[in-house]
């Protein structure tokens, strides 16, 4: 299992948790079911939309050239992908049309 997965899986779990226990923090307090179900649904989708956006930029690796704009973004790749997307970042074909390289 990668660490994309992983850290989903635990986003999952974290936001059901903490929806459980927000559900019942109003259901004690006698609100209503209207109410309380609106609230946890947002609380839900809320954690778990933050969480998935961390978990994203936790496989994510970024490289930049050291002399223009041009970048690249992989995700979930293997060491040797990455090595390679870094290379092809810092001697890139944009450097012979750049004149600030």
């Amino acid at each position: 299992m990668t660490k994309h997965k992983v850290a989903q899986l635990a986003t999952l779990v974290a936001a059901i948790g903490f929806t459980y226990s927000t559900a019942l923090h109003l259901a004690t307090a006698d609100v209503g079911f209207a109410v309380t179900f609106a609230c946890s649904t947002a609380v839900f989708t809320a954690f778990l939309n933050t969480g998935l956006d961390l978990a994203a930029k936790v496989s994510t690796s970024s490289f930049r050239c050291p002399h223009c704009t041009f970048a690249v973004r992989v995700q979930n790749a293997a060491a040797g992908e990455t090595r390679r997307w870094q290379e092809i970042a810092a001697d890139h074909p944009r450097h012979l049309t750049d004149s600030r390289a």
